[in-house]
């Protein structure tokens, strides 16, 4: 271990070198899902939940008819934004997983290097302490990107926390209010037609 260790950094290249593949590419994952993040616009979503609420508010009973086949429209609509909610999601999650895997070859680079700086000095190395000393500020790098690494993945756990509870949010609309304001309109519907038919039949409303 210790020879190979050596060996492999004799080379000053090479600890200058040590854990940048790791970096590059959790520098790429962190670009992609801060852009995506960033750019995530929920307003659709909370404009389908407005109208919802102004056709649960609705007092006028002449327009409760007109409401009731929007609600279709509105099913429709909330389920294919869940879809994509439930897409982004599952993509975020696997750009986390990647984040993790770099960041674990990123600690293995470290401990190689942590490992080198703990390698007896042998004879005849005669630039062993200006090797070390690099690798010492090149471990001290690498301490930082990984930390990083660690904090960006729970930032990527916070998103899908939020996109996971505005999707609940939705299912619980789908399967629970839509259903409750459908039967409280066609109970109102019901009350409309039935006052329109006494009317007709001469009886008072």
């Amino acid at each position: 271990m210790s020879e190979m260790n050596a060996e492999r950094f004799a080379d000053m290249s090479a600890i200058l070198h040590l854990g940048r593949t790791s970096q590059n590419k959790l520098a790429d994952v962190n670009k992609v899902v801060t852009d995506r993040i960033q750019g995530e616009d929920y307003s659709k979503v909370n404009q389908l939940f407005e109208e919802l609420l102004a056709i649960a508010g609705e007092t006028d009973i002449k327009k409760m008819a007109q409401k009731e086949e929007r609600l279709d429209g509105l099913s429709s609509d909330l389920a294919g934004q869940r879809i994509e909610l439930l897409k982004e999601l599952e993509l975020l999650q696997a750009m986390r997983c990647t984040n993790d895997v770099y960041n674990e070859q990123l600690r293995r680079d470290i401990d190689e290097g942590e490992a080198f700086l703990h390698l007896p000095v042998q004879a005849g190395q005669t630039d062993i302490y200006t090797r070390q000393d690099a690798m010492q500020k090149r471990v001290q790098e690498l301490m930082l990107t990984y930390n990083v690494g660690i904090s960006f993945s729970e930032q990527i756990k916070l998103a899908e926390a939020n996109i996971t509870s505005l999707s609940d949010r939705i299912w619980n609309v789908l399967m629970n209010l839509i259903p409750l304001l459908r039967g409280r309109l066609s109970v109102e519907h019901s009350r409309i037609m039935v006052t329109e038919i006494r009317k007709v039949m001469g009886e008072e409303a």
